[in-house]
């Protein structure tokens, strides 16, 4: 008989001594596989924790307002706000937690990272557990789940591109950590062998999940539900990790409130976005098309090998790793595969074009580990569907990444001297000189944005992802932080409470002022902008400063003031800048 571990060597297992002898030579060799995980896993922890400590500056990217949420959002829970009652959210309040802790133990460390990486404080200790695990059979197993790991919570890049120019991609941050949870779901449902260890994972991973992405919480709940249909983990386990996410839930809303506040804006925003998800299921599978079809062909190979008579590859790689209880006939490799497509599909149809799919990969792992060295040469065709369905995300995501980091060397720097300084971004000199001419451009035919915006149109369909708009955006902002500095010098007035019609907030975070209460944080006003309640009306009027961007003047913008705008009755709109005007409370137009 032979004893192999994908990593190490086929040794062959003989009678007596022979066999003992071979056999302790397999636990060394695991023991300094693991040495070697860990001393990597710990090198990895280094690394980032220095590059915290660094003043490091990236390229600006499309779409970069979602970067501005977690500042805004975390700013105002730091001032005493309550996520959910004094200001809506459009994802769960961990992520704001995170970065918050993050942002206070690393102020000036850039924010593009803060954000990124927050989730590796909790999705660290998780993976140490599984390389603990899964070392067990060989350094290739740690290895293939580690470092798919630390690729996705390092790299802040989505597989989808969006601009043809290079910069770090400051959105879908919450996508991208529901998919690296999602990813250690399976890794734990595969590989961890502990009951304590499993319960102990899949209670801070749900945890996790529900409270950051609430479309990946249902995902690993598609997800869970083979896992307890196949007996992949057992009743037992099942009731204990519900025990003890259901118990640490209740203390959370009995502690604070969080919870039903949280479930409430849940169903608030659901009832903002009917209707559309079929809709975007089509639009995932178009998208990635590539992947889905790689995996929907991997499974069909897999279903047509176990007609055939070829042992299942899942029942194989748990052969002499018992588990309890014993999975049942399910439990099969292209049944599996099957489940991770479809809960993926559904995942990402709320997200396009994060991470999602990579949670595929553990099980990929397992049918490389399953299958014994000799046999891999003579399964091309699975060797090559697994390579189809992994490829493409870690090509796409390095490639970002490569591109981004060559780019930087010709970059200049944004400035902004009024906002923080964990806001370090650079663009090319291009478009650094574009977005200054293109602002004078907005300013002087501002009555020709308004047009686009009355007909509900953008001036070009890719203007939120075009790195001009970002970089006017940021300057902008610094610029009228300076203007209402010079107002209130000017008039004696001190604007504390502030608002900002525009998807995020990050001025008075910026300023040191206090957010105005009542508002949605991520403000789409076509999906995350929820009806105003009688309470949120009275909130928003006592904002003493309302700010309205206005280059260029767009729909969403000009929706956002209309929803709101029972809130500013009786506001006198005064222009700060040429690219800001602002509704003054009335209080000071009467002194």
């Amino acid at each position: 008989m032979a004893v192999w571990v994908l990593g190490g060597k086929t040794r062959p297992r003989t009678a007596g001594t022979e066999d003992g002898a071979g056999f302790k030579k397999m636990i060394e060799w695991n023991g300094k596989a693991a040495v070697w995980v860990f001393i990597t896993f710990g090198l990895f922890i280094l690394a980032l924790i220095t590059a915290l400590m660094l003043p490091i500056e990236l390229p600006i990217g499309p779409s970069f307002w979602d970067t501005y949420i977690y500042i805004d959002g975390a700013y105002r829970m730091e001032q005493g706000q309550e996520i959910y009652r004094d200001f809506q959210a459009p994802v769960g309040p961990l992520s704001y937690v995170l970065f918050g802790l993050l942002h206070t133990l690393f102020a000036d460390a850039n924010v593009v990272l803060l954000v990124q990486w927050c989730m590796i404080i909790v999705t660290a200790p998780v993976m140490a557990l599984i390389c603990w695990s899964a070392h067990e059979r060989g350094a290739f197993a740690a290895f293939a789940l580690l470092v798919p790991f630390v690729i996705f919570s390092v790299l802040p890049f989505n597989v989808m591109n969006w601009n043809v120019f290079p910069g770090v991609d400051g959105f879908s941050y919450y996508n991208r950590h529901g998919a690296v949870l999602l990813y250690l779901l399976v890794a734990s449902l595969f590989f961890l062998r502990s009951r304590p260890a499993l319960i102990a994972a899949l209670s801070v991973l749900l945890l996790a999940l529900a409270f950051t992405k609430i479309n990946a919480f249902v995902a690993a709940g598609v997800i869970l539900f083979a896992a307890v249909l196949t007996r992949r983990i057992g009743l037992t386990t099942s009731l204990a990790v519900a025990a003890v996410c259901l118990g640490l839930t209740a203390l959370l809303e009995l502690a604070t409130g969080v919870v039903s506040a949280y479930i409430l804006s849940v169903f608030r925003l659901l009832e903002n976005n009917t209707g559309v998800l079929l809709q975007n299921i089509m639009f995932t599978v178009s998208m990635r098309f590539d992947v889905i079809v790689a995996a929907a062909l991997l499974a069909l190979y897999l279903m047509i090998s176990r007609i055939r008579g070829a042992q299942d590859l899942i029942g194989q790689f748990d052969r002499g790793h018992g588990r309890r209880p014993t999975p049942n006939r399910l439990d099969q490799d292209w049944v599996w595969l099957g489940v991770l497509i479809v809960a993926n599909i559904l995942y990402e149809s709320q997200n396009f074009g994060s991470a999602a799919f990579i949670s595929i990969w553990p099980l990929l792992v397992v049918l490389l580990i399953a299958t014994p060295l000799p046999k891999i040469a003579a399964r091309p065709v699975m060797v090559v569907l697994i390579a189809l369905v992994a490829l493409p995300t870690a090509t796409k995501v390095m490639h970002a990444a490569v591109r981004a980091a060559a780019s930087t060397i010709r970059d200049v720097s944004i400035p902004t001297p009024n906002l923080q300084p964990s806001i370090n971004l650079s663009a090319k000199t291009l478009t650094m000189e574009a977005a200054e001419k293109s602002r004078l451009v907005m300013a002087e035919g501002r009555g020709t944005y308004e047009l686009y915006a009355q007909a509900e149109i953008l001036p070009h369909y890719w203007l939120y992802f075009d790195h001009r708009f970002q970089v006017n955006v940021l300057e902008t902002m610094d610029q009228v932080i300076a203007a209402i500095h010079g107002r209130e010098a000017e008039t004696g007035h001190r604007y504390e409470v502030i608002d900002l019609r525009d998807f995020a907030n990050p001025i008075t975070a910026a300023m040191g002022r206090t957010p105005a209460k009542g508002v949605a944080i991520g403000g789409d006003p076509y999906r995350a902008a929820v009806p105003l309640t009688e309470e949120e009306t009275r909130m928003l009027a006592q904002s003493d400063l309302v700010l309205l961007p206005t280059c260029p003047v767009t729909s969403a913008r000009e929706k956002l003031l209309s929803d709101y705008a029972a809130a500013y009755d009786g506001f006198r709109r005064i222009r700060l800048t040429d690219c800001f005007d602002a509704l003054e409370n009335p209080k000071f137009s009467a002194n």
